[in-house]
């Protein structure tokens, strides 16, 4: 075993369920193999990769790989129904993990000291974790990164619907089965507090920046960026929810002006619609780079003048602080923003950028013309005041000393005691 970092208490055994995880993109996988740094065993269940593409990885066809370890952390693996790029399979991605990790963990020993619910969407991927702590009275730990019911909103579904219903009578109970709940944002609390008819007592755990994005990058720049230019980027998934149509539309505003130009790095179920968007509009100042591995993210960073960071315009996508602006801020990038609420109340905070509203294509090309205009020494400046923000509130050693002190506090109780 490791020799414990960064005065780590007493050693303990975690389960962790994730229904994603390496080599997936989720910070998840940092976070296990640094607690395994501290000296701690950790042993992760979570599904066959398919994210964000939705295809089954290759080596893991068939039940390929089920059992593997990785920097000290075991991972058990259960089948699941791949994404794909339709909603029916998503559903059923969904409830595959839900099903067959609630299976899966009836194998698993019960000497561990706590297990911890890694929830994104959806909620169900809560209940393998429910079902273990059930089984052996192991306390639960339940960390809320996307709150539902309200995520249903921003894909469309309604409030108030039958489906809406449904889920935030399935959200209620999940999480009233937490022992502790640990949540992204401050402002999940009073919903939590709503949604469970009681005031929620939570522990604040705020996603951090990969310590990667921190240090200098002294490399050359990827290819499709023009240093004479002003040069936006996006960076991380393109689904529903994170709008880059509304950086396409900023983008074709401001197409005849050569010395302006967005990148697109990531993918996701958007990704074709943007790209489609894009060409309607004669869009050519934007570059679509695909995913690329988060060792290759610094180069882009470096590159560019300003990052940018959209939301859809949904009341509970203004409560979340999305991780991207954690890593702009690490890498001393100012930030172009058509976000409201958390994300807003941060960049101003931290003086590192320029915000608009969700949805809002023409303040975002506003915002973009503004922070160009600027002298280079005053966005320096900005970007230096979000890395400057970012090391006080968001690092990976708080966060993981902070999931390391619930998780003790949790050590010898019972669930449901």
């Amino acid at each position: 075993m490791r020799v414990p970092k960064w005065g780590a208490r007493g050693v303990m055994r975690i389960l962790m369920v994730s229904q994603h995880y390496w080599p997936e993109p989720f910070n998840v996988s940092d976070i296990c193999e640094a607690l395994v740094e501290r000296g701690h065993r950790v042993t992760v269940l979570t599904g066959t990769p398919n994210y964000p593409e939705g295809d089954i990885y290759s080596g893991y066809e068939n039940g390929k790989n089920e059992f593997q370890q990785r920097n000290g952390v075991e991972i058990v693996r259960v089948p699941l129904v791949p994404r794909k790029h339709d909603p029916v399979h998503r559903v059923l991605n969904y409830y595959s993990f839900a099903r067959n990790g609630e299976r899966a963990q009836q194998t698993l020993p019960a000497n561990f000291d706590a297990v911890v619910s890694f929830q994104t969407s959806p909620v169900m991927q809560a209940r393998p974790a429910i079902a273990f702590a059930e089984r052996t009275s192991v306390p639960l730990l339940h960390y809320v990164v996307d709150i539902w019911p309200e995520c249903l909103l921003a894909g469309g579904v309604k409030k108030g619907s039958a489906v809406y219903k449904h889920y935030a009578k399935v959200s209620s109970g999940i999480y009233r089965k937490a022992d502790r709940l640990a949540v992204t944002s401050p402002l999940f609390v009073d919903y939590l507090s709503n949604l469970l008819g009681r005031q929620v007592d939570a522990a604040f755990l705020p996603q951090y920046a990969e310590e990667g994005f921190f240090a200098p990058f002294a490399g050359s720049a990827p290819e499709g960026y023009d240093p004479s230019r002003f040069n936006v980027t996006f960076a991380g998934n393109v689904g529903a929810a994170q709008s880059v149509q509304t950086l396409v539309r900023a983008a074709a505003l401001l197409k005849n002006d050569a010395s302006f130009a967005f990148h697109v790095v990531g993918s996701g179920f958007e990704l074709s619609v943007c790209v489609k968007l894009a060409e309607e509009l004669g869009a050519g100042n934007v570059t679509f780079h695909g995913r690329h591995d988060i060792a290759d993210m610094p180069a882009y960073y470096a590159a560019s003048d300003a990052m940018a960071a959209t939301f859809s315009s949904d009341e509970m996508l203004a409560w979340t602080l999305p991780r991207k602006v954690q890593s702009y801020m690490a890498a001393g990038r100012p930030i172009v923003a058509a976000i409201g609420g958390e994300t807003e109340r941060v960049v101003n905070d931290a003086q590192c950028g320029v915000c608009c509203g969700a949805e809002d294509a023409e303040g975002l090309a506003d915002a973009v013309r503004r922070l160009a205009q600027l002298p280079c020494e005053h966005r320096i400046e900005m970007g230096a005041r979000g890395r400057e923000y970012c090391l006080a509130n968001y690092t990976k050693r708080s966060f993981i000393d902070t999931l390391e002190r619930e998780l003790e506090q949790l050590k010898g109780t019972k669930h449901g005691m």
